[in-house]
C-alpha cells in the first residue's frame, strides 16, 4: 500500500509499505477514509520539530472497520470510527495516577502516538488496539470526524486554563487549531478576540470570534475599546511564537496557554513579573478525558465541513505540503485563496 513517511532524507516521502495486519485478538483494522494534515506534521516538514525516521505520519483520521480480532466487542466490520492516536500504556507511574496524557511509556521512552512515534494514518489501512477506536454517528461527515482529535486537544487546554463564562479570551492565530480555539471559546467564554495575518483565515475567524484584527494593528488602545480597563483573562498562542504578544495583552491574574508547535522558538521572561501579577503559564500536555466530549461537539458543528478546503491523494502530498508551508505567501500572490484545513483521502 502507499504510505507517507518521514524519510532519512528529512522530508515527507511516499513509499510502498506492507499492509498492516492484526497481531492480537484485541486489535482492529481500519480502512482510512480521510486523514487531516496536522500542524505537527507541518512543523516536522518545516524543520521546526524533530520527526522519527521511517514512521508513517498522520494521526487525525477516521475510517471504516474492515477486520476485528477475536476478542473485540465494541466495534464490528462495517462500523465507522475515529482514531485516538494517543496510546497511553496504562502501566507507567503517570497512567497509574490517572494521568494518561502524561504517559511516559512502559520503558520510559514516552507515550506511543500513532503517526508520531509509530505507524499512523497517512496510508490506506491502519491497525490499532480496540480501545483506541471510537464509533461515530451515522450522520457525522468524515470532515467532522477528522476534527475530533484536534478538538480534544482544544477542550483539554480550555479545561486546564479553567476558562469561565465571564472570561475574555484572545486567540493568537486563526489557522485550523486557532479557529477551533475560537469555536470552543464562544461556548466557554464571554468574549473572544482573534488575530491572523492571512486574509482568508481572518475572514473565517470573523464568522466565529466577537472581534478580529491583523496582529500588527493590535494595541492597547484597541484592547481598551473592546474591554475597557481590563485586558484578556486568557491568551492562547495558536501560532507557537507569540509569547511576547501574550505577555503584552494578558491581564493580572490571567493565563497564557502555549498551544502552537514551534520547537525552535525561545522566549525570555521575568519570573518576578509573573509572581507580582499572578500570571500563570498553562502547559496542558496531551488531551485528558476529552475525546468523547470532542466527538459529541464535532457532531454538532456543521461548520467543520467548510473548514476542509483542500483534499489530496497520498501521491499528491508534495503539492499539499508545499501549499501549506507557503500558505501566506501563496495567498498574498493569489495562488491559494481558500486554504484552511487540508486532508488526504487514501
Amino acid at each position: 500500500m502507499e504510505a507517507i513517511v518521514w524519510s532519512r532524507s528529512n522530508r515527507l516521502e511516499l513509499i510502498t509499505a506492507l499492509e498492516p495486519q492484526i497481531g492480537s485478538p484485541w486489535q482492529v483494522k481500519v480502512e482510512i477514509a480521510m486523514t487531516g494534515i496536522c500542524g505537527t506534521d507541518l512543523a516536522v516538514a518545516a524543520g521546526k520539530e524533530r520527526g522519527d525516521y521511517d514512521v508513517i505520519r498522520g494521526h487525525e483520521a477516521a475510517g471504516v472497520v474492515v477486520e476485528v480480532g477475536s476478542e473485540v466487542t465494541s466495534v464490528r466490520v462495517g462500523d465507522r470510527v475515529v482514531i485516538d492516536p494517543n496510546k497511553s500504556c496504562g502501566q507507567c507511574r503517570f497512567c497509574r495516577r490517572d494521568k494518561p496524557h502524561l504517559c511516559s511509556g512502559v520503558n520510559g521512552d514516552g507515550m506511543a502516538i500513532s503517526g508520531i512515534t509509530e505507524s499512523g494514518t497517512f496510508a490506506r489501512f491502519f491497525v490499532t488496539d480496540e480501545q483506541f477506536v471510537h464509533l461515530i454517528p451515522d450522520h457525522m461527515t468524515w470532515e467532522q470526524a477528522v476534527f475530533i482529535e484536534p478538538l480534544a486537544c482544544v477542550l483539554h487546554n480550555y479545561n486546564e486554563a479553567q476558562v469561565r463564562n465571564d472570561d475574555a479570551v484572545l486567540v493568537l492565530g486563526s489557522g485550523p487549531m486557532g479557529l477551533l480555539c475560537q469555536i470552543v471559546g464562544k461556548r466557554r467564554a464571554g468574549f473572544v478576540a482573534a488575530t491572523e495575518v492571512n486574509p482568508h483565515r481572518l475572514q473565517q475567524a470573523a464568522s466565529v470570534a466577537d472581534v478580529t484584527i491583523h496582529p500588527e494593528l493590535l494595541n492597547e488602545a484597541i484592547v481598551s475599546k473592546w474591554l475597557g480597563e481590563r485586558k484578556f483573562d486568557v491568551v492562547i498562542d495558536a501560532v507557537g511564537n507569540q509569547f511576547h504578544t501574550a505577555e503584552r495583552f494578558v491581564d493580572r491574574g490571567g493565563r497564557i496557554v502555549p498551544f502552537g508547535i514551534h520547537a525552535g522558538f525561545q522566549h525570555t521572561f521575568k519570573p518576578t513579573s509573573y509572581l507580582q501579577q499572578g500570571i500563570k503559564v498553562i502547559g496542558a500536555g496531551e488531551y485528558l478525558n476529552t475525546f468523547q466530549d470532542a466527538l459529541k461537539l464535532a457532531s454538532e458543528l456543521n461548520e467543520l465541513d467548510g473548514m476542509v478546503t483542500k483534499r489530496y491523494r497520498l501521491d499528491e502530498h508534495e503539492i499539499a505540503i508545499a501549499e501549506l508551508l507557503n500558505v501566506n505567501k501563496a495567498q498574498e500572490s493569489g495562488q491559494v485563496k481558500e486554504t484552511m484545513k487540508t486532508v488526504f483521502i487514501p
